[in-house]
């Protein structure tokens, strides 16, 4: 009895030992379980995010709490870059200005790159690019730019045409002169000109060259000193000679009557290419030019003198 008591009570104690070591490899079994748990939570947390608070169901508070943070970090993360993108949205709303071809009315103008819009969309100007092919308040959208189309330039104030505009032909600073056109951006003379044929296109404008004096037989030749121009030459009109210092009036000039240097007497002028006395006066002589109501040789007539002491006065012979 003694005997047997005593190897219970030994038997007790050595399951008593085997107890303690069985719940102490318990202990380490949930430990590993927790730890295991744990990597479970913080692969999740790093994968997942949002599933890292679900690590913290460990038995380790410390390392669950860690997981779920590490969890809570990286899914914070990421919503901090998808706010960071979402920022970065509203700033480039906030400075971006509506390229050409965008949507726009009248009230939101102000949005537009240019500041302008048709009504429906924004326009650009001149220079401005033109995104979607169209929407250019000047010129038309050419290689994603707004531009004057061939056929015109911007000469200030628009694209304007310089293929059939006198005021700018074949670029912004030539205009066509005096019955010119402007034909396919060179002037040209106006074929409807009577005697086209003999107009000559000259930088001031088309001029007939057999008649004008500023234009005589070219564009430079200008007719002086009284010529005119007849065929393409400078000459004296008719009823003129060339007297060295121009052109002189033969036919009225006293001093070059009928010819040059055939001048008149003082008491003539010329008429009709020769010299005759003037109004009141009588050719009793010739070559002389006579007053008969003065003159006692030829009184009231030629070759009516007056006798004795009689004086010729009016055209009578009376006594002094």
């Amino acid at each position: 009895m003694g005997l047997r008591h005593g190897c219970l009570v030994l038997a007790l104690a050595v399951l008593a030992c085997s107890g303690d070591d069985s719940s102490s490899g318990d202990a380490g079994g949930i430990r590993d379980a927790s730890a295991t748990e744990d990597a479970s939570g913080e692969g999740g947390s790093s994968g997942r995010g949002g599933d890292g608070g679900g690590g913290r169901s460990g038995d380790d508070p410390d390392g669950g709490a860690g997981a779920g943070a590490g969890g809570v970090a990286a899914s914070g993360g990421g919503g901090g870059a998808a706010a960071s993108s979402g920022g970065g949205g509203e700033s480039g709303q906030g400075s971006a200005c509506l390229p050409a071809g965008s949507l726009c009315t009248w009230s939101n103008a102000e949005d537009c790159c240019s500041g302008a819009c048709d009504g429906d969309s924004c326009c650009g100007f001149l220079g401005d690019a033109c995104p979607n092919d169209f929407g250019c308040c000047e010129g038309h959208c050419i290689e994603g730019t707004c531009q004057c189309p061939e056929g015109t330039l911007e000469c200030g104030d628009g694209c304007t045409d310089i293929e059939w505009n006198e005021s700018a032909c074949g670029d912004c600073d030539t205009q066509c002169g005096v019955d010119s056109l402007c034909d396919s951006g060179t002037c040209v003379c106006d074929p409807n000109l009577f005697d086209a044929h003999f107009y000559e296109l000259c930088p001031d404008g088309c001029f007939n060259t057999r008649t004008d004096a500023q234009h005589c037989g070219d564009c430079s030749t200008v007719c002086t000193d009284g010529r005119e121009c007849a065929g393409g030459t400078c000459e004296c009109p008719f009823g003129a000679l060339d007297c060295g210092s121009g052109c002189e009036d033969v036919t009225a000039n006293a001093l070059h009557c009928g010819a040059c240097g055939n001048d008149c007497a003082a008491t003539e002028d010329c008429v009709n290419r020769q010299c005759q006395c003037k109004a009141g006066l009588f050719e009793c002589v010739a070559g002389t030019c006579t007053d008969r109501q003065t003159d006692e040789a030829h009184c009231g007539m030629c070759n009516m003198p007056c006798t004795g002491n009689k004086v010729c006065q009016g055209g009578q012979c009376v006594n002094p």
